[in-house]
């Protein structure tokens, strides 16, 4: 029996040794510091262009800055822009009949020209919208940066209506400004 309470106080003495160390430490508090997920996020305020009647082989602009578009940057990280376009489709029945997007912004017999300015952008002006993305702001050919959260640019945009269309159909497109982390 001695032996049995010997081997029980032994045990009880080599648990306590090995976890004494452990209870006499301190407390302590754990910082973790870390960055999350950069947030792509671009708004834009105007989102219609109501033309009403459009006549052949007509340009047609945005006044600024009363009909002008502002696209402001509205996540935590400095971005890149791009615009892209698409043709013109009859809004009653869209496969029967579109205007196709010219390539370079000249127009045609059922094709339109589409440009963009933006504002103070004097060495660009107005730049064709294309079906192929294109960089919005910044552009590689001058000198500016990506936009940083809370960043603005004004933008108009530019018709050319074709030299030749049906009359009598409401037509309508669809531009695209997306946005990538800088």
């Amino acid at each position: 029996m001695r032996v049995v309470i010997t081997s029980i106080v032994i045990a009880i003495i080599l648990a306590l040794a090995v976890s004494l160390p452990a209870l006499a430490q301190e407390s302590g508090t754990i910082t973790i510091t870390m960055t999350g997920l950069s947030e792509i996020s671009i708004s834009l305020d105007k989102t219609q262009w109501p033309l009403g009647t459009v006549a052949p082989n007509t340009e047609y602009e945005t006044s600024p800055p009363i009909e002008w578009c502002t696209l402001t940057v509205q996540g935590n990280c400095n971005v890149n822009t791009f615009i892209v376009g698409e043709d013109a489709k009859w809004v009653s029945d869209p496969p029967t009949y579109k205007w196709t997007l010219s390539s370079d912004g000249t127009n045609g017999e059922h094709i339109y020209g589409l440009w963009f300015r933006i504002s103070g952008d004097t060495a660009r002006g107005y730049v064709p919208i294309t079906k192929t993305q294109n960089e919005f702001w910044p552009y590689s050919g001058g000198s500016a940066s990506s936009l940083a959260p809370g960043d603005t640019k004004q933008f108009g945009l530019r018709l050319l209506t074709p030299t030749y269309f049906f009359s009598g159909r409401q037509m309508q497109t669809q531009i695209t400004i997306s946005a990538v982390a800088a």
